[in-house]
């Protein structure tokens, strides 16, 4: 168990890395200097928990659930939601429509 920890919290990291990425080319507002840290920890906290068993959809839900929270604390940030997720690469769809 103890050796699937590091790929977990890798493959979190990546899926949360790709998330704010495509999220920020496209995010209005809500940009400050510690944006970039505080929203890849959310994303991060939010994803791992489903990474081992987790289904794509869920991992779909949990971003989509860090950046609603994110978004609402963060008092006028607005961007796209995740659609789709590659997990083999970590990869996502993002979609202005999507949430």
């Amino acid at each position: 168990m103890q050796q699937d920890t590091p790929d977990a919290d890798r493959t979190a990291r990546t899926i949360a890395e790709n998330v704010y990425a495509a999220y920020m080319r496209q995010a209005e507002g809500g940009r400050h200097p510690q944006t970039e840290q505080t929203l890849l920890t959310r994303l991060v906290e939010a994803i791992r928990p489903e990474v081992p068993g987790g289904t794509a959809r869920d991992l779909l839900d949990a971003a989509n659930s860090a950046l609603d929270a994110w978004e609402l604390q963060s008092g006028g940030a607005a961007g796209p939601r995740v659609t789709s997720l590659n997990r083999a690469d970590g990869s996502v769809g993002m979609d202005v429509t999507g949430a």
